[in-house]
């Protein structure tokens, strides 16, 4: 079949579109459900012993809600283009409600969550 120039404009214009509009790797993703959101209210001691308590045994982690890139490049395995995978990955669908789901970010893999779970938080 010969090609001529105004078939193969057209050809590599469909190429670009298709891979500019949806095929990129977060699209592949799966959506995830909205939570409910809940109301807790606490009493002031209750809640100052629970918050000291959160602290203690989150200090020194990475919580994937809040992270910046650099604090994430601070994990086990993740430089700057895995770090910006998770932040995008956060920002396009939403609060990590798991660490396991980290997995579902494009380039990491079980491995590298089971290498970091001692190291994230999910706040």
């Amino acid at each position: 079949m010969k090609m001529d120039k105004k078939m193969l404009s057209g050809f590599m214009a469909s190429i670009c579109l298709a891979l500019g509009l949806g095929l990129s790797p977060l699209s592949y993703a799966e959506e995830i459900p909205a939570s409910t959101p809940t109301v807790s209210i606490e009493t002031h001691s209750s809640a100052t012993r629970d918050a000291k308590e959160n602290k203690a045994s989150t200090e020194g982690k990475v919580n994937l809600n809040t992270a910046t890139v650099d604090e994430l490049m601070g994990l086990k395995g993740i430089g700057k283009a895995k770090a910006q995978a998770i932040i995008d990955y956060r920002e396009q669908l939403g609060r990590f409600t798991t660490i396991d789901e980290l997995e579902k970010v494009f380039g990491i893999g079980m491995k590298l969550v089971d290498q970091n779970r001692d190291f994230i938080v999910i706040n």
